[in-house]
């Protein structure tokens, strides 16, 4: 494969993360208005959100719901949602596949886990038995795996990927006694530390949702956007060359994003035939030799004369 011919049109990798509420699954949602979509939710009972707010769209809202297929997921069926990728490979009819979110896609695997024993065989779960129920090494390695083989099969589907993360705050240590570090930190798992350091890694594109007040209007208003570039400690990045910041308050996410991905598109074509078109120059080309561009018609010195002829 050569470089010239990689699609920056075709499906990409979408990481969105934030903390909750910030519109990370309608968003991701939203890209139902180009096709059939499949969202597997693990952080709710169910994805009430989606009816609610895409029935203020009209037309398109009612389009993205009837193009929207979800399942829910969490530990008593975690295996499942590796089994819906796994089943995709051969027969994908999406054109994007939402993980909504990784964050709680870990604490189910870990939880998963703790329903088998040492064999793999199915085990009761008692809260009388602390070894039943605290996660050992062997689950930490499930949560790892099953992200790991998730997001490596991912990428072989022929459709957006997008993955959504709400970090959660908690504390590094480094080091011991006088020397000890101890670092404040938002990783996007619950349990662990591998995964959280191999999932940004995946994605072609990382959006950090955002939050501002616009006090413009009377009452105050909230505006939704998502940052491109990384501000802080929120690490952000666009591949696809997009706009430091995408505003879509009162939109929907995928019409904006879309625009500003038709965007680029024009300016790269633009500088493109920029640099194609040719450049006026001299017809009479630079020459060392000062007589290389006399006229043709020119008299030709004759040295036996000693003169022009």
């Amino acid at each position: 494969m050569r470089a010239n011919a990689i699609d920056t049109k075709g499906p990409t990798s979408l990481l969105f993360k934030s903390p909750w509420g910030f519109g990370k699954t309608l968003a991701a949602a939203s890209f139902a208005l180009s096709g059939p979509t499949y969202l597997a939710y693990w952080d709710k009972k169910k994805p009430v959100e989606l009816k609610t707010y895409f029935s203020k769209f009209g037309a398109k809202g009612r389009t993205i719901l009837d193009n929207l297929e979800y399942d829910v997921f969490g530990a008593h069926n975690a295996g499942k949602y590796l089994d819906k990728i796994i089943s995709m490979i051969d027969d994908c009819r999406y054109t994007a596949f939402i993980t909504d979110s990784v964050t709680n896609l870990t604490s189910g695997a870990v939880n998963w886990s703790l329903g088998f024993d040492a064999k793999g065989k199915p085990q009761p779960k008692r809260a009388d038995n602390p070894q039943m129920i605290i996660p050992d090494w062997d689950e930490y390695k499930t949560e790892t795996s099953l992200a790991s083989q998730s997001l490596d099969l991912c990428r072989t589907l022929p459709c957006h990927i997008i993955w959504t993360a709400h970090p959660v705050p908690g504390i590094k240590l480094e080091g011991s006694g006088s020397s000890m570090r101890v670092t404040k930190v938002n990783s996007i798992v619950t349990y662990g530390s591998k995964v959280a350091g191999i999932v940004p890694g995946q994605f072609t594109e990382i959006y950090q949702f955002i939050k501002t007040a616009d006090y413009s209007t009377s009452p105050v208003s909230i505006r939704y956007k998502c940052s491109t570039e990384a501000v802080g400690d929120d690490y952000a990045k666009t591949a696809l060359g997009l706009p430091q910041e995408l505003d879509f308050t009162d939109r929907l996410f995928y019409e904006v994003w879309l625009e500003a991905l038709q965007q680029v598109e024009e300016e790269t074509k633009k500088e493109n035939t920029d640099e194609l078109k040719p450049e006026l120059v001299s017809t009479v080309q630079p020459s060392i030799n000062p007589f290389a561009n006399r006229p043709t018609n020119q008299k030709k010195w004759n040295p036996e004369k000693g003169d022009y002829e």
